[in-house]
């Protein structure tokens, strides 16, 4: 019997994945109240030792210590509980004789489901204390079984379960498929811990970045902003803390290892990575890619902005269904109007709107009282004010009317382009290299002298003149080419910095730009000695003919 009882302990132990102590605990529990209900024990107070290494059960009643007995079952004399116990007092509680009758059929079958019933919630609070801290992590789960309403996943110690409205949509789940799931929530219901899984959550595109690149989960890339489509596309803004770390390029991994691990366990999901950037207008710019901006015009005050782009970008900058424009305002929290070129009638729309943010406080009519208090927390403009509006509930000394006060100031200025910042950067021309423009002066001030007027000694003089200052050309064009592009740049469109040449309007956008660069300046090399041998072989005949 104390061998059986062991085992059974040990083997119940090993099955739920429960310490030897929760189990004796639901076996002591459980025999006591089964001894309660034998006739024997009937209405006494029962205590079980179990002893788990030995296996031994000892039953012993419990009974209250009184001066006179009123329920023989629950209580003892004073005087009889002492030859016991010398030091015991009324009011105690002792352990009395011992039960060895064995409980019958029905006291048995009691036992067994209070056991079981205390063995299941010793799983449910191991449940939750394994899984109440792990809210917003991954884990890798198993498909257990596929339901109309949602999908139960297997997670080792416990079942997760997804509910529709977090499923991917597209997404086919299957049994025993495995993938990554975001912990949303832990739940303790009556049914016992519910574990709320998702797929899609962007906080799982942020842990799945974090598991992938090392930068990001050591802190060294930070990813500043996110917005997801899921199943379809996502966008991720990503800035480095440290100089030196291409935030863009680490995130994207050599031959885009790393971001192509992160699309596959999305099952193919579309994801743009963008640079953050403090500047609104630029960061508005990068979260359109891969469509071009030509100019960002911002209005903080309503939180919208106007975004100007060539007239064939417009359908990339918006995206198919609206989509990258819908994802683009979601990561710059800004509302976003597209428009073409040719949607604007000239560039005066722009300088006609005017910077109005930057009126001052003191000019917007507040109460002396009020000003103060609103200059104290760092508001001087009426941007800063627009910007910090529900700061101020927050400010002690400004009551309702203050507030309202505020809010008209605010109001009488909606629909007007306050805080408008234009950003023109794109059209600004780049500026010609100085050395290149007097270097093509001299060469055209010499090419506008007349060969015929010199003579043969001076033609030949001024023609390798003409060669050295091509020359001197050519050089500082590959010069200046050279640290325009960098080296790692220079398949990168996006990143190439667009300079007119100085005798065309031809743009530097691949590397075989340059070698055109080269092969020009070659022939013209090559026209110069051909100049410079028919200037010879007039010397030649001049010669002669003296």
């Amino acid at each position: 019997m104390k061998n059986e009882m062991l085992l059974a302990v040990t083997q119940l132990a090993a099955e739920r994945n429960l310490s030897h102590s929760v189990v004796v605990s639901a076996i002591k529990s459980a025999l006591e109240n089964a001894y309660k209900r034998d006739e024997l024990a009937k209405g006494q107070d029962v205590k079980v030792d179990l002893n788990p290494t030995t296996g031994e059960t000892v039953v012993r009643t419990v009974r209250r210590v009184v001066e006179v007995i009123e329920n023989i079952d629950e209580e003892i004399a004073l005087s009889e509980a002492q030859k016991q116990f010398k030091e015991v007092k009324v009011g105690d509680e002792i352990t009395t004789g011992f039960i060895e009758h064995n409980p019958g059929r029905i006291a048995a079958q009691t036992a067994k489901q209070i056991v079981i019933q205390k063995l299941r919630e010793a799983e449910r609070e191991l449940v939750l204390k394994e899984f109440s801290d792990k809210t917003g992590q991954i884990l890798n789960g198993t498909i257990q079984r596929v339901d109309p309403k949602h999908v139960v996943i297997s997670l080792g110690k416990g079942e997760g379960i997804m509910p529709i409205t977090e499923q991917i949509n597209g997404e086919r789940y299957r049994v025993g498929q495995q993938l990554k799931f975001l912990v949303q929530r832990v739940e303790n219901s009556v049914r016992g811990p519910e574990i709320i899984l998702s797929r899609n959550d962007p906080g799982l595109l942020r842990e799945l970045f974090k598991t992938e690149v090392p930068e990001i989960f050591n802190g060294v890339i930070e990813i500043k902003a996110l917005s997801r489509e899921a199943g379809s596309r996502s966008k991720i803004a990503v800035f480095s803390n440290q100089e030196g770390v291409d935030a863009v390029g680490a995130c994207v991994g050599l031959r885009g290892l790393r971001i192509q691990n992160v699309v596959n366990e999305l099952l193919g999901e579309k994801i743009d990575v963008v640079e953050w950037n403090e500047d609104d207008a630029e960061f508005i710019k990068k979260s359109l890619s891969p469509a071009e901006v030509q100019k960002v015009v911002l209005n903080e005050i309503t939180g919208s902005s106007l975004v100007i782009v060539p007239e064939d970008q417009l359908s990339l900058a918006i995206g198919k269904d609206g989509q990258n424009v819908r994802l683009a305002a979601k990561l710059t929290e800004w509302k976003l109007d597209i428009q073409h070129q040719g949607s604007i009638s000239s560039d005066q729309d722009f300088v006609e709107l005017k910077l109005e943010n930057s009126t001052s406080v003191s000019d917007l009519g507040f109460a002396s009282r009020t000003e103060k208090l609103i200059v104290a927390e760092g508001i001087k403009t009426l941007g800063d004010l627009a910007l910090k509006r529900e700061s101020l509930l927050d400010v002690k000394g400004l009551g309702p009317k203050s507030l309202e006060e505020v809010n008209s100031v605010l109001k009488s200025f909606k629909g007007t382009p306050e805080k408008i910042k234009v950003d023109t950067k794109k059209d600004e021309k780049p500026n010609q290299n100085v050395q290149d423009t007097v270097l093509e002066g001299e060469t055209e001030n010499i090419k506008e002298e007349s060969i015929d007027e010199l003579n043969p000694e001076d033609e030949i003089l001024e023609l390798e003149n003409l060669e050295k200052s091509q020359e001197k050309i050519s050089e500082n064009k590959i010069d200046t080419v050279q640290e325009t592009v960098p080296q790692d740049d220079i398949w990168n469109i996006g990143k190439i910095s667009r300079r007119k040449s100085s005798d065309s309007s031809q743009t530097l956008r691949f590397a075989e730009d340059i070698e055109g660069i080269r092969s020009s300046n070659e022939s013209s090399t090559k026209k110069g000695k051909k100049e410079r041998t028919k200037a010879k072989n007039r010397k030649g005949n001049s010669n002669k003919s003296r």
